[in-house]
C-alpha cells in the first residue's frame, strides 16, 4: 500500500494519488459502468500506484469533465435510465476516449471492443480489456429463446469477443477460468478476482454478536435475475417467523424499470415492516454499513452465467465477518465452503432463505464463533493489494514497455473462485 499519497474524495468515489513523481503517461479508463464502480476504482488505484496518470470516463453524477487532482481526470456522461439507454451511450463514451491523449486504454466493457480495436489501429497504442463477466453465457440468455438459438447466440458473442480481444494488447479477467480463455488465444492475460481493497475495508474487524445476526443486508443490484422478488418474499416470511430480524437493502437499480418492478412487488406484498431500503452507498462506505450487520445475502437466480459466478459482495461479507446466505449455485457454494460460513438454498425459494436465516440466528453462539474464525482467514487470503494489484501493475508496465517482464509470473495465482457479480 502507498502511504505517502493525496486522498481524492468525490461524492461517488475515493482514490489515493501517490505523491511520487508521475511517469508522464496516461491510462484512459472508458466504461459504461456507473460512476464509482468498485472494480473500476480498484484497477484505477493500481495504475496510480504504478506511477501513471488516470482519465476516468463513465456514466452518472453531474455530467462534464473535471480534474480533482493533477494525476486524475474524470469525464462523466448522463446517467442512463435503462439498459437500452446505457447501450446508446457507448458511442459517446467511445468518442471521449478516442479524443483523449492516452498511452493505454483500459476498457471495462464488451461493447467497447470494436471501438478499442479502431483506436489501437489508428494510434499504435495498446488496449487492456478488463473482463468482468462470462459475456457469452451472460448475453446469450438475456432473451427468451429456444436452447439452440441461445447456443448459437453464445457462439456468436464468444466469436466476436475472441476476434476483437485477440487483436488488442492484453486481458485482465476476474477469474482464472476467464483468463485462460484469453491465454488460449495467445493473449497475455492475468486474473484479478474482485477481492476487496484495503483502502475501503481497512477498519478493524469487529466480533460478530447475536444482535448483529438480526440485521440482514443485501448490497447488490435489485433485478429479477439478481433475486429482487425473492428478497421481498423472504422479508414477508421473516416478518412471520422472526419479526425481530431486520432486512436492509441498498436501493441499487440498474434502470427505472427495475426500480418500478421492485416498488410494485413491495406494494403487492403489503410493504413488509421489516424491509428497510437504504440509499446507494459509495464504495468507500460499504465497510461501515457491513460492520453493523451480521448476515449478507446473495439471491442470484439460475440464469445466464450465474452457475459460474461469485458475487463481488461475497468477498466483502467474508472479510467483514458476516455469515452468508446464498443461492445454491456451484461457484457460490464453492466460495462458502472455502472462505465463509453460511447456508446455500434453492435460488427461487424465499421460504428456504428465511429458514436459513432463522437457523443461523437460533444457533447464534456457534455461528458467531465460526464466522469470526473464517473472517480472520479471509482478511489474510482475499487481499486485492497483495494478490491482484501487483499483477495488474505488471501487465500495464508490460504493455507500456516501462519494465516489469511477463505479467503474472511474480505473484502466485489465486484460487479460481469465480467472477464478479453486482
Amino acid at each position: 500500500m502507498i502511504v505517502d499519497a493525496d486522498v481524492i474524495t468525490t461524492e461517488h468515489w475515493r482514490l489515493r494519488a501517490p505523491t511520487v513523481a508521475s511517469a508522464g503517461r496516461t491510462v484512459c479508463v472508458p466504461t459504461v459502468h456507473p460512476v464509482g464502480d468498485r472494480r473500476v476504482l480498484r484497477c484505477a488505484q493500481a495504475v496510480l500506484d504504478a506511477g501513471f496518470d488516470v482519465h476516468l470516463i463513465w456514466l452518472g453524477g453531474e455530467p462534464g469533465e473535471s480534474r480533482p487532482h493533477p494525476r486524475v481526470r474524470e469525464t462523466r456522461l448522463p446517467e442512463p435510465t435503462s439498459a437500452r439507454q446505457r447501450l446508446r451511450l457507448v458511442p459517446a463514451v467511445a468518442a471521449v476516449a478516442r479524443r483523449t491523449h492516452a498511452d493505454l486504454w483500459h476498457i471495462h466493457d464488451y461493447y467497447l471492443l470494436p471501438h478499442a480495436r479502431r483506436w489501437s489501429r489508428r494510434t499504435g497504442r495498446p488496449v487492456l480489456y478488463d473482463v468482468h463477466e462470462y459475456y457469452p453465457e451472460y448475453y446469450s440468455q438475456r432473451f427468451a429463446a429456444p436452447a439452440p438459438v441461445q447456443h448459437a447466440a453464445r457462439r456468436l458473442v464468444a466469436g466476436a469477443e475472441r476476434w476483437y480481444a485477440g487483436r488488442l494488447g492484453a486481458a485482465n479477467a476476474v477469474s482464472e477460468q476467464l483468463a485462460d480463455r484469453f491465454r488460449a488465444l495467445g493473449l497475455p492475460a492475468v486474473a484479478t478476482p474482485n477481492y476487496p481493497s484495503a483502502d475501503a475495508f481497512a477498519r478493524p474487524a469487529r466480533p460478530l454478536t447475536p444482535d448483529l445476526l438480526r440485521r440482514v443486508v443485501h448490497t447488490g443490484s435489485l433485478t429479477t435475475d439478481y433475486g429482487a422478488d425473492v428478497l421481498v418474499g423472504l422479508a414477508v416470511e421473516l416478518a412471520q417467523r422472526a419479526p425481530d430480524v431486520e432486512v436492509l437493502a441498498v436501493s441499487r437499480f440498474p434502470s427505472e424499470a427495475a426500480r418500478r418492478r421492485f416498488t410494485e412487488a413491495v406494494a403487492r406484498a403489503g410493504h413488509p415492516p421489516n424491509l428497510r431500503m437504504l440509499d446507494p452507498v459509495p464504495a468507500h462506505e460499504v465497510a461501515d454499513l457491513l460492520a453493523t450487520c451480521g448476515i449478507g445475502l446473495s439471491l442470484m437466480q439460475d440464469v445466464g452465467e450465474a452457475r459460474l459466478s461469485v458475487n463481488s459482495k461475497f468477498y466483502e461479507y467474508a472479510i467483514m465477518g458476516l455469515a452468508v446466505v446464498t443461492s445454491d449455485l456451484p461457484a457460490a457454494r464453492h466460495f462458502v465452503e472455502e472462505h465463509a460460513v453460511g447456508r446455500c438454498v434453492p435460488p427461487a425459494r424465499p421460504d428456504r432463505f428465511a429458514q436459513a436465516i432463522t437457523d443461523l440466528v437460533a444457533d447464534a453462539e456457534a455461528t458467531c464463533a465460526a464466522v469470526d474464525r473464517a473472517a480472520a482467514r479471509a482478511r489474510d487470503e482475499l487481499s486485492w493489494e497483495r494478490t491482484c494489484a501487483p499483477r495488474l501493475r505488471a501487465i500495464v508496465r508490460h504493455l507500456l514497455d516501462v519494465g516489469g517482464g511477463l505479467p503474472g509470473h511474480a505473484v502466485p495465482r489465486p484460487a479460481p473462485v469465480g467472477v464478479e457479480r453486482a
